[in-house]
């Protein structure tokens, strides 16, 4: 009758593995005193009150970018800003009863304008320079024409400009991700935490004093 000799798990995983008994029953006794500490001290709580916020709650308020604010702050004086023509002159004069031109020549003096003007021909070029000749600051190589709508969102993202105001909204929606602040003369509103959208050009007037 053949005997069987049975050995005890230690020992067979003795043999298989390159280490001595002693070393192996250190390693589990090690384990298993590590097991039980963490299952005593339990899952970590966070303290009431953390500061730290996750990721997609929603930020305070105080944080969100207030597009007329930051203008009537003076925000933009020096910064390049582009303006559509159309905000300005409605074809047969200036427009809100004339302030659009003091306006123009506001921000000609306190940044660097440049003039975005849609024209059929021309006769509306030559207008158009013969309107804003006499605004000081305003400079013959940042006034720029073209024949499309296209034109003024090639225009607004070759210069990169601080501030835009246009009238159109398509223009807004299209660059409210790429431009710093925008404003929405007239139309419907495009909410946007960097837009500002006002019924008249004159809502953009700072004083400088």
């Amino acid at each position: 009758m053949v005997r069987v000799i049975r050995r005890s798990f230690l020992e067979e995983v003795s043999e298989r593995l390159p280490v001595s008994t002693t070393t192996l029953v250190a390693i589990v006794v090690g384990a298993v005193s590590l097991y039980i500490f963490y299952r005593r001290k339990g899952p970590v709580q966070r303290p009431p009150g953390d500061p730290r916020r996750s990721l997609s709650a929603p930020r305070d308020g105080g944080e969100t970018c207030n597009a007329l604010a930051r203008i009537k702050q003076k925000a933009f004086i020096g910064k390049k800003v582009c303006i559509a023509w159309e905000v300005l002159h409605d074809g047969k004069s200036w427009k809100a009863q004339g302030k659009a031109l003091d306006i123009l020549r506001l921000y000609a003096f306190s940044s660097e304008v440049y003039l975005m003007c849609r024209i059929q021909g021309a006769d509306d070029k030559k207008r158009i320079l013969s309107l804003i000749k006499a605004v000081d600051g305003i400079e013959r190589h940042r006034v720029l024409f073209c024949t499309t709508e296209k034109g003024y969102e090639a225009f607004t993202r070759q210069i990169d400009p601080s501030l835009l105001v246009t009238n159109d909204a398509a223009q807004v929606t299209f660059l409210k991700r790429i431009i710093e602040t925008l404003v929405l003369v007239g139309g419907d509103c495009v909410v946007a935490s960097n837009v500002a959208c006002v019924p008249s050009v004159e809502a953009i007037s700072i004083d400088l004093e």
